[in-house]
């Protein structure tokens, strides 16, 4: 029995070796994507709050105008609603970037992580829809009726930062940063490469006390 012990022990080290190996790869895959995932998330919110900021930056109207015409003199019609177009065609690449990490991130830290990105995402998408609204609206040179104004107050609130308050949008931003950081932080720790190990008896411990719960005999109907 000793000898059988004698020579199962070294395969049962390797194999403990291996199982150690395989988790403290994954765990350092992990924080590998939860480091990039932030800094892109951050990257893509900056560029988002860049976009809103209302009126142009010095440059930005000449660099719009000459791509639009190849004139640097005078007014473009709409060029106010142009600007936050322009804006997001520059920093497209930032929300492709951010697409390509949010699928990592489902797949690596579940649904919080990706409806954070999601939320950025659509954010983005809004101020773009609403931009090219106000301006075919402003191209058709067509009267204004009160309930159209206010469609337009509410359309601009999106595209532009402090244009009403409390800027739902910025909030909208801020909290999907807080709760990305909530779920992505905890796989920056020295021990990260062994959370797999934790969260695996964590829902094993969860199964445990379900099951010992739901056995539990019920008493007597009243």
């Amino acid at each position: 029995m000793l000898d059988y012990l004698s020579k199962l022990l070294p395969l049962l080290g390797f194999l403990a070796g291996l199982f150690l190996w395989r988790v403290q790869l994954i765990g350092k895959r992990r924080t590998e994507i939860a480091e990039e995932a932030l800094l892109i998330f951050d990257r893509a919110v900056e560029a988002l709050n860049y976009v809103r900021i209302p009126g142009s930056i010095s440059g930005e109207l000449l660099a719009m105008r000459k791509e639009i015409d190849c004139s640097q003199d005078g007014e473009i019609p709409g060029e106010k609603y142009r600007i936050t177009l322009w804006r997001l065609q520059q920093k497209n690449d930032r929300f492709a970037d951010l697409r390509r990490v949010q699928l990592l991130c489902r797949y690596h830290f579940g649904e919080d992580a990706y409806a954070a990105f999601e939320s950025i995402l659509s954010v983005k998408k809004d101020v773009w829809v609403a931009a090219n609204m106000g301006l075919a609206r402003l191209n058709t040179g067509a009267t204004f009726t009160p309930e159209e104004g206010t469609r337009l107050i509410a359309r601009e609130a999106l595209i532009w930062a402090g244009v009403s308050e409390p800027d739902c949008v910025a909030d909208t931003i801020s909290k999907a940063q807080h709760d990305l950081e909530a779920v992505l932080k905890r796989h920056l720790r020295a021990d990260a490469a062994f959370l797999p190990i934790a969260d695996a008896w964590s829902a094993i411990r969860r199964r445990i006390i379900r099951s010992i719960g739901s056995s539990k005999p019920r008493g007597p109907d009243r």
